[in-house]
């Protein structure tokens, strides 16, 4: 199972109470990815002992943005909202198993609904609106690390909202996520 973030939609209509998990599928566009958000995200996960190269690496980057400040607040604020994070690395997160949870939970974070520009995220989004549209939804944001959400669903509940979502634009990848994690054979 691929590691993202997704999201839950209960639906409530007159006859029925249903659900389907709409996740989020990331192309490592590298546009969410800025020094700004890194430095919001929280702390990397690793332990400074068994990382030592990781460590003394964040200690630079913590050390430089404080002289950055220190010199010039209205620069150092330009510069941290344009410049990409320093883990990016040909459009990848050279510190993925180790990145702060603000990085983890995107797009469900501060930051992450903000972006700009993520083909990614515009997909979603238009996803997430075509499937709740006039519908008395409750959503909430899961982890497919964590046990995924039972859904409640039938074939034809099914069939309807994956032909919403072809709609929106889906992808191949994003459809067999959405496959994976709402089969309604196994509900």
């Amino acid at each position: 199972m691929i590691d993202t973030v997704y999201l839950h939609l209960e639906f409530q209509s007159k006859n029925c109470k249903w659900s389907l998990n709409l996740p989020f599928l990331c192309n490592q566009c590298g546009i969410c990815c800025k020094i700004d958000d890194f430095l919001t995200a929280g702390p990397a996960k690793f332990n400074p002992l068994e990382n030592p190269s990781l460590h003394n690496r964040l200690k630079e980057i913590y050390d430089e943005m404080g002289r950055k400040w220190e010199v010039d607040e209205l620069k150092y604020d330009q510069y941290i909202t344009s410049a990409p994070c320093p883990f990016l690395k040909n459009k990848k997160c050279s510190i993925y198993e180790y990145r702060p949870d603000g990085c983890r939970q995107f797009p469900n974070t501060p930051f992450g609904m903000l972006s700009q520009d993520c083909a990614a995220l515009d997909r979603f989004k238009k996803q997430a609106s075509a499937l709740c549209k006039g519908r008395k939804t409750k959503k909430t944001y899961h982890f497919t690390t964590e046990q995924i959400k039972q859904t409640k669903i039938s074939q034809e509940q099914y069939q309807n909202s994956l032909s919403k979502l072809n709609r929106t634009g889906i992808t191949e990848d994003e459809k067999a996520l959405f496959e994976s994690l709402n089969n309604p054979k196994k509900n």
